[in-house]
């Protein structure tokens, strides 16, 4: 099918992929969530729009929340390669996910991706084009990062509101973490993605009598890791916009991947436990949605990289 030509006008807020995202450095947290919530969050997300065409699960009940800073993000395509770039704060929610199929009884994950449910950040290019191009809930918020010396926490205000009909939207307190008590770990750095995944699951997951890493329910198939093992990262997205003649429906909806090359990175675990506090907010549904509480964490890594976003694939198209 032939696409017609994206119209560029008025003021640049949105530009093409593929992008090179150089000098990141990232705090990446993982917590306890409710499964169920997560699993209820996929279905509505994933299963529900695509009448079950693109059935994606959780594997398992723990999440990601990262505080990432990348210093540039500069676009591939000429003439945009050209223009400069922007750099992009962001806090994240990672989830963990494989698309899967039922084979007999077993249900089987043939592809593991990353679904990102939240995002916020401060820069309208990267939320315009997050939203536009590949689907990332992006949303407008008020990122904190400790102190050059390493003091503080990582803190996280949202634009938002709680329902009301005299309620007006404003900036309101989401998310905070601050560093406790130190823990006594032994310094390891790892510079690959599997070397991550398999330290997280080491943590995270059982083991059968084999040594194999058990997800509750799901038999993964080797095309599930073959990503990771070539340093890719996929993610899966709900590319949807309202429709103007009805709001409450979707002029385009799609389930959209997109492909993460990481060409540098160095990660290691923090050596501090970290207390997490979740604030309600109706238009920013955390904790319900998520099932997530305020808790502490051990398992933490800061991680430095430099990566690239390609294009994607459309894995359900609603108007096909």
């Amino acid at each position: 099918m032939t696409l017609p030509q994206y119209v560029d006008y008025g003021s640049l807020v949105s530009v093409p992929a593929p992008f090179v995202s150089l000098n990141t450095t990232l705090h990446g947290f993982w917590f306890e969530a409710d499964r169920e919530r997560l699993e209820m969050l996929c279905r509505k997300i994933f299963h529900e729009p695509s009448g079950g065409a693109v059935d994606v699960r959780p594997i398992s009940g723990h999440l990601m929340i990262s505080w990432g800073q990348i210093a540039q993000v500069i676009s591939q395509t000429p003439p945009f390669d050209r223009y400069g770039g922007v750099a992009e704060p962001q806090v994240a929610v990672w989830l963990p996910a494989a698309r899967v199929r039922q084979r007999g009884d077993q249900l089987v994950a043939e592809h593991f991706f990353m679904c990102v449910p939240y995002i916020w950040l401060d820069n309208a290019m990267s939320l315009a084009t997050g939203r536009e191009l590949f689907g990332y809930p992006k949303a407008w918020g008020w990122l904190g990062f400790p102190a050059q010396d390493g003091t503080g926490g990582f803190t996280l205000d949202a634009f938002g509101l709680d329902y009301g009909r005299d309620e007006l939207a404003a900036r309101h307190p989401l998310l905070e973490l601050v560093p406790t008590e130190a823990l006594s770990l032994q310094e390891t750095v790892f510079d690959a993605p599997r070397d991550v995944a398999r330290d997280v699951a080491d943590h995270l997951y059982e083991r059968d009598d084999e040594g194999v890493h058990v997800h509750r329910g799901l038999r993964f198939l080797e095309s599930v890791i073959a990503d990771l093992l070539q340093r890719r990262l996929p993610t899966i997205f709900l590319k949807q916009f309202r429709s103007i003649e009805d709001g409450r429906g979707a002029a385009l909806q799609q389930i959209v991947t997109a492909s993460c090359s990481v060409t540098r990175l160095r990660a290691a675990r923090l050596a501090r436990r970290h207390q997490l506090t979740v604030h309600d907010l109706d238009s920013h549904p955390v904790g319900a949605e998520l099932g997530l509480e305020s808790q502490p964490t051990e398992l933490a890594y800061k991680v430095e990289m430099d990566f690239e976003v390609g294009g994607g694939e459309v894995l359900w198209d609603a108007a096909r």
